[in-house]
């Protein structure tokens, strides 16, 4: 609630009227976004760079920018990240191109003063196909030789694209666009308010399959168009909504941001999660086959992606440049890929692409008698994984997993997070990646190569035994060595407690850092209402949450689901866009249901904790005294105010505090902030803490009392 209501003030402040008559809202996994039509303007990728530059530059690193390129810049050595481009065509010299179509990869084509794609005379050869791993040496190819041909490839080239008009008055270009290339605003909306104002207003943030969809597809979804022996290229949706796969969002597996070619050096990155991540027993399976192809280092995706999708060139009479989004084999040596009229892809991959590729002398009834034998399983044959069993009509598992994609596990901004992007992330694994929890679980180390975010087989651990059984059942010992047992909840527990033991992490003399405090997710503490910096003297408590949820965090956060974004896998208490609470939990006969329903989290307090003179919401007094603590420690030189973020504090890096009680203090600010809950979870307990360090601060004794600025006393104790 507390975001919710941040966001429309900002919302209403920047666009006024706007709002009433003229504003689209744009509907996403994150966060309600206005979006101004006619009023925001595209401001160009490179404003993005000074704030979001480790992004921008892997971005850079990806196909996406270079879409199209004004010839000035194609021809220069280095603008291209990966290889220099050859040309113009033979016949033309650089004066006489305006633009050149791609050149990142695959291919390049070239366009001429007037806008027209240069086809050249019959016997021309204008296109440029780059050197790739499988054909190292690059081509000239005809392309359309002799036809007059416009470019009226914008919608999916351009950023902001409008299809009146002629860009630079040539007329050849069909349409007009705000920046060349799919740059940032092509998928986060006009820039120029969020420049002016990034803390207050948002950028579309759209994670669905259809934001891709919009480029990455041919005509009709439901068909996968075949030219030439060979699926045709930016057709990766059309294959994934045909194929088993359909249910997933395309960043559950690919980072948008990060280029897959063969010479990124951050190429590894650009996976989220791989196969393996769900197909837990074929992948097992697969290593202990015996046969050699896992030896040889032979991923999944060399058998399920195979290139039988075409850009550019065919490297063999199945093999050609692009990936397939299939998955699914079909080992029938008898069917074809393709339709009877060889129009489109029948929605499965045949052994003649997925083996003959490489054992190109043989047939697919040779490869028939060994696809059984590739990663063979004992109890359902090649059909072990979720959908392969329980098939797509399975709608508590659909929902699951769509409840998952829009969970901070399933998309948040901290997954993943391993030694492969920072050698200071080795400790994150064992709660941002899936082989970190579950060799941290099992005690088998993870390989130290490949990590994945958390999925489904995080939590539960394989179903070999018939059943999803969770991977910690027991209790689990807290920092501070207290145990937390709340049956399914101490899966939870294993990763959202405090790591410190504030016994011994607060002490006179302490140095603080910028990240003092519990570290993060310290949810199990709170609600169990310990782990805190305790003032001698001072009475603690905790609210009901404390005795009443036995089953711990599943009671509320598991309870029900609204639309699959609240509630269930999603783990989400509230979803700003769709104006959702999941109160499921709250309002049952043992708790707010005794009483009356709860129609709000935000639930008016029992008292005037902040002193402020109004009696609020619960989460609206915590707040007050979490920023009256803040302001507290912030004059004291305690805390200290973000170079980077404006408005956000941390605590004050390398400074030796010599009295633990006011260290301590620090630490309760961060123990309630990092609870994230703005007193949910424990309001007593939080409400101590806060209020028996603003006693200390300003009066010297954590049960002082002292006036308030907005009138009111703080609570005695």
């Amino acid at each position: 609630m507390k975001s919710l209501k941040l966001v429309l003030i900002v919302a209403l402040a920047v666009a006024a009227m706007a709002l009433i008559s003229s504003c689209e809202r744009k509907v996403t996994n994150e966060t309600i976004i206005t979006v101004l039509p006619g009023d925001a303007k595209y401001v160009g990728s490179d404003s993005c760079a000074a704030c979001h530059g480790e992004i921008w530059t892997d971005f850079r690193n990806s196909g996406h920018p270079y879409k199209l390129n004004k010839a000035a810049n194609a021809q220069q050595p280095g603008y291209y990240p990966f290889g220099d481009l050859e040309g113009p065509p033979a016949g033309y010299s650089w004066d006489q191109v305006s633009y050149v179509i791609g050149g990142f990869r695959w291919k390049a084509r070239f366009i001429d003063l007037n806008g027209k794609i240069i086809t050249g005379d019959a016997n021309a050869t204008t296109q440029w196909n780059l050197p790739t791993d499988d054909a190292p040496t690059s081509e000239w190819v005809a392309y359309h030789a002799g036809e007059d041909k416009n470019y009226d490839c914008g919608p999916c080239h351009m950023t902001a694209y409008n299809p009146v008009g002629h860009q630079d008055d040539l007329p050849g270009m069909i349409g007009t666009w705000a920046e060349d290339g799919i740059q940032c605003e092509e998928c986060h909306g006009p820039g120029e308010f969020h420049v002016q104002e990034p803390r207050g207003v948002n950028m579309i943030i759209d994670r669905s399959n259809e934001q891709c969809g919009k480029c990455h597809i041919r005509g009709d979804i439901g068909k996968i168009p075949v030219s030439g022996g060979f699926i045709r290229h930016h057709e990766q949706w059309n294959e994934m909504f045909t194929s088993k796969h359909a249910s997933l969002d395309c960043i559950d597996c690919h980072d948008p941001h990060k280029g897959l070619h063969e010479d990124n050096p951050n190429r590894a990155a650009a996976i989220r999660s791989s196969c393996e991540s769900c197909h837990f027993d074929e992948a097992g399976a697969y290593e202990d086959s015996g046969l050699p192809h896992s030896e040889l280092g032979m991923a999944c995706l060399e058998c399920h992606m195979p290139k039988a999708a075409k850009s550019a060139r065919a490297v063999g009479d199945f093999k050609g440049d692009v990936r397939s989004h299939l998955f699914g084999i079909n080992t029938d040596p008898d069917v074809s890929m393709f339709s009877e009229d060889g129009g489109n892809a029948l929605g499965y991959l045949t052994l003649d692409f997925v083996c003959l590729q490489c054992h190109s002398s043989k047939d697919k009834v040779w490869a028939a008698g060994y696809a059984a034998s590739i990663h063979p399983t004992e109890s359902a044959g090649e059909l072990t994984t979720c959908f392969g069993c329980h098939g797509d009509q399975n709608f508590d598992l659909i929902a699951a997993q769509q409840q998952w994609a829009n969970s901070k596990h399933g998309s948040g901004d901290n997954i993943n997070r391993n030694r492969n992007y920072s050698s200071r992330y080795q400790s994150c694994e064992k709660c941002h990646t899936n082989e970190g929890f579950v060799a941290e679980v099992t005690g088998v180390a993870a390989d130290g190569e490949h990590f994945t975010a958390i999925s489904c087989f995080t939590c539960h651990a394989p179903h070999s035994n018939g059943n999803l059984d969770l991977r910690v059942t027991a209790a689990v010992t807290l920092g501070n060595g207290e145990i937390f047992d709340r049956g399914p909840a101490n899966l939870c527990a294993s990763c959202h407690k405090s790591r410190r033991d504030v016994g011994t992490y607060v002490y006179d003399g302490v140095k603080l850092s910028s990240h003092f405090g519990p570290h993060y997710s310290n949810q199990s503490d709170m609600l169990t209402g310990t782990g805190g910096y305790e003032y001698d003297g001072y009475s603690y408590t905790s609210s009901a949450h404390t005795a009443v949820t036995t089953e711990g965090c599943i009671d509320c956060h598991m309870a029900g689901s609204q639309a699959n974004v609240v509630g269930g896998h999603t783990w989400n208490m509230h979803n700003e866009e769709r104006h959702l609470e999941n109160l499921t939990g709250c309002n049952v006969s043992t708790c707010h249901g005794i009483t009356g329903e709860l129609e709000d989290l935000n639930r008016l307090a029992d008292s005037d904790f902040d002193g402020d003179g109004t009696i609020e919401g619960v989460q609206d007094e915590i707040e007050g005294l979490e920023h009256e603590l803040r302001d507290l420690l912030a004059a004291a030189g305690l805390v200290e105010e973000d170079d980077e973020e404006p408005g956000e504090y941390h605590p004050a890096a390398n400074l030796v505090v010599p009295a633990a009680d006011s260290a301590g203090a620090v630490y309760n600010w961060k123990f309630v902030e990092e609870d994230r809950s703005d007193g949910i979870h424990n309001t007593n307990y939080a409400v101590d803490l806060l209020q028996s360090s603003i006693n200390f601060l300003a009066t010297g004794s954590p049960s002082g009392v002292r006036p308030r600025g907005k009138g009111g006393l703080l609570s005695v104790h």
